[in-house]
Parts: structure tokens; sequence; C-alpha cells
């Protein structure tokens, strides 16, 4: 066997020997994957700052105490409504029934319903009547209970025993325009 043959068979090209390497992907597997890897870890870091948020803010609007509802009553409006007023009355003076009198001077005010056209009439009629009650009413009173404290409770009585004056019980509303109770 002559030399040549085996020069031959011997020949190694470069890199025969070395394993071929595999070819590379092609396409975008990798990078979506990665783009996937922090979109769903954001999603994750806002759902977890969300409840956070919303558990907190239901403890301190709660503080431990239930939410209740504000009672609503006859005295309590959020609205006054709007009446027609008698002022024709006038000024009316008189002495408290107190050993040592104290003087009263009052000016009131009747209010009716808007659509009320008789009463305003029948407090004309009858206006030397009221102002004989009224002037009576203050001169059997004290001084102490002539005070700001119990002035709800004399428009109340003055409207109630006013309205069996009149012919119709139409009186809604009594303001004191001025209410002066000064010790002689």
């Amino acid at each position: 066997m002559s030399d040549n043959l085996d020069d031959q068979d011997m020949s190694f090209a470069e890199g025969e020997g070395e394993a071929k390497a595999a070819p590379k992907a092609k396409g975008a597997g990798a990078g979506i994957l990665k783009i996937l890897m922090f979109v769903g870890i954001a999603l994750a870091a806002v759902v977890l700052i969300v409840t956070v948020v919303v558990v907190t803010v239901n403890i301190l609007n709660k503080q431990g105490k239930p939410i209740e509802q504000v009672p609503v009553s006859e005295a309590y409006q959020q609205s006054t409504p709007v009446f027609a007023y008698v002022t024709t009355i006038g000024e009316i003076r008189t002495r408290t029934k107190d050993t040592e009198p104290s003087s009263v001077v009052i000016k009131i005010n009747l209010g009716f319903d808007m659509n009320d056209k008789e009463s305003p009439n029948d407090v004309t009629a009858r206006l030397y009547q009221i102002r004989d009650y009224l002037r009576t009413y203050f001169s059997l009173k004290f001084a102490e209970e002539l005070v700001p404290e119990r002035e709800q409770t004399l428009k109340e009585e003055i409207r109630e025993n006013l309205n069996r004056v009149l012919s119709k019980p139409t009186i809604k509303e009594v303001l004191f325009e001025k209410f002066d109770v000064v010790r002689l």
C-alpha cells in the first residue's frame, strides 16, 4: 500500500472533526416570553397594590363603628316651607306677672299657606281679638318663662290658641319680629 493512498484517506479538512452547531431558532419566541413575564409581574403588582388600598380605606372608613342612618324628625327639615305672612298685628306692650314686673314688647308675624287667601282677611277682621289675646297671654307669664330657651314652646302655644280664635285653624308658623323682656 502506497503512501499515496494513505495521504488521500487521511486528509482532514478544517472543522470536519468538530460537531456541527445546531441551527438558530427563527422567530420571536424568546422575546415574547420575556415580555409576557414582565407584563405578568406588573399585573400582579397592580392587583396587590389595589387590594392593599381597598382594604386600608375600608378599615379607615369604618373605624369599628357601623354606619348609622340619621333619624329625621318633624323638627328637622332640609328646607323650610315658604309661607305668606301677616304683619299687620303691630307691636304689643305689656308687663309680666312678677312682683317686680318686667316690660314685654313683642311684634309677631303669622305665617299661612301661600295659596290661602281667606286667612289673612280673617286675621284682619279679628285683629283686635288677636291683639287682646297676645297682651293677656304675655301679661300672665313670669319673666323666667319668657327666655330664649322657651321661645319655640311659646310660639307653639300662641299658634294653637290663635288657631282657636280664627274661623279655621290655618296658622302654620308664628315668628317673633321683636321680643324684648326688660326688668324695670
